[in-house]
């Protein structure tokens, strides 16, 4: 009788299991995936993922770029998401930034990455350009998702790189100004120009997160844009692994921004 109860316990976890794969995996069983090398102007060459429909289409259509956050890799982007953006009309790119993943590693130690303007926004140099020059892609409709650096990667592609939106999540004011020269203590000495089409998203009690995300919002963005706060001391990945309703706050953003 105990061994039937421990088979019918493995059969029905076995169950389970498969039906939350089939869950995760909604919107990208009949995608095209292609995994891609991205050549960096310095020289990097950075692994990332493409997802395209596999239905022909003579529309092109908007393209989100997705950045994972430092010593993690882009398999934190689970297929959830990117299946839900699929289904959305949205082509998605994820990437390894240098360092991490099957990316090339730089030739500066890794906590560089975090401070260095010369780094790791050139990975995204590369995988921008890439994307503006598919013939699926719509150019002037590519946005960027990230957390912790991938976040400050993010505002880097709407100071400088032409994005139209995107969505920081978790996002320090250290990295944010290391990584776009917006520095807070230069406000009153110069022009800072702000960017539109941004939603911030962080916890409340994630350090001082939530009031650099606010000093950022307040200074450096213009409408339309949005700060989304949750009651938690979780940080990036965690925090969305917590709050699975975040997964709908980006789709629902680019949906409107995008």
């Amino acid at each position: 009788m105990k061994k039937l109860l421990l088979l019918l316990s493995a059969v029905s976890f076995l169950i389970v299991s498969c039906g939350d794969k089939k869950s995760e995996d909604k919107g990208i069983e009949n995608a095209n995936k292609e995994e891609i090398i991205f050549e960096t102007p310095d020289g990097l060459k950075i692994s990332g993922d493409y997802f395209s429909s596999s239905e022909k289409s003579e529309d092109k259509k908007p393209c989100v770029i997705l950045i994972h956050q430092f010593n993690s890799n882009r398999e934190q982007w689970q297929n959830k998401l990117i299946g839900e953006l699929l289904e959305n009309s949205f082509n998605v790119i994820r990437y390894d930034i240098r360092s991490h993943g099957k990316s090339d590693k730089a030739n500066v130690p890794i906590q560089e990455l975090l401070s260095d303007i010369q780094q790791s926004p050139k990975d995204l140099v590369s995988v921008i350009n890439w994307a503006r020059n598919r013939d699926e892609i719509d150019p002037s409709r590519i946005g960027v998702a990230g957390t912790s650096i991938g976040a400050a990667l993010a505002l880097n592609a709407a100071h400088y790189l032409g994005i139209k939106s995107f969505v920081a999540i978790s996002l320090g004011k250290y990295t944010y100004e290391k990584l776009t020269g917006n520095y807070e203590e230069l406000l009153g000495a110069k022009v800072i120009p702000r960017v539109p089409n941004g939603m911030l998203i962080c916890g409340t009690k994630d350090g001082n997160y939530a009031k650099e995300s606010q000093v950022i919002f307040d200074n450096y963005l213009m409408e339309p844009k949005e700060y989304k706060q949750f009651e938690s001391d979780k940080h990036g990945k965690d925090l969305m692994a917590d709050f699975p309703g975040i997964n709908d706050l980006i789709l629902d953003w680019f949906k409107k921004h995008l």
